[in-house]
């Protein structure tokens, strides 16, 4: 998981030729530091992704990353606003809403925690 966290393309692809086993974590990892590079091999490679990859996306404000994982099909829910909400990730908040992802009031709640509450109107 260090290759991924840390971007290191060759070392994943090194790993993943000689038979490394991976799941759901390495799409997170790569989603999360903004590894985009990463994150489309792995996903090429037949790596699995779920819901947590999007919401750590959204926590570290990778828009690039989140709409990657979007766009082919990664699900999302309120926990990626909420995570984009709590980063103080505006951006990266207006775009889930904008592809249709819900939002709760954790939402609203991190958002007016961080000063936010007007850009939810």
């Amino acid at each position: 998981m260090l290759a991924v966290a840390n971007g290191q393309f060759e070392c994943l692809n090194y790993a993943h030729d000689r038979g490394c086993l991976w799941d759901e974590s390495v799409c997170e990892y790569a989603a999360a530091n903004g590894h985009l590079e990463c994150l489309r091999y792995a996903r090429e490679q037949g790596c699995p992704w779920d819901l947590y990859a999007c919401e750590k996306a959204a926590k570290n404000g990778q828009l690039e990353c989140l709409a990657y994982l979007h766009d082919n099909g990664c699900p999302f829910d309120e926990s990626t606003c909420d995570a984009a909400a709590a980063g103080w990730h505006i951006d990266v908040l207006w775009y889930a809403y904008e592809h249709d992802c819900p939002w709760d009031s954790a939402t609203c709640r991190e958002s007016a925690a961080n000063g936010h509450l007007t850009n939810l109107t």
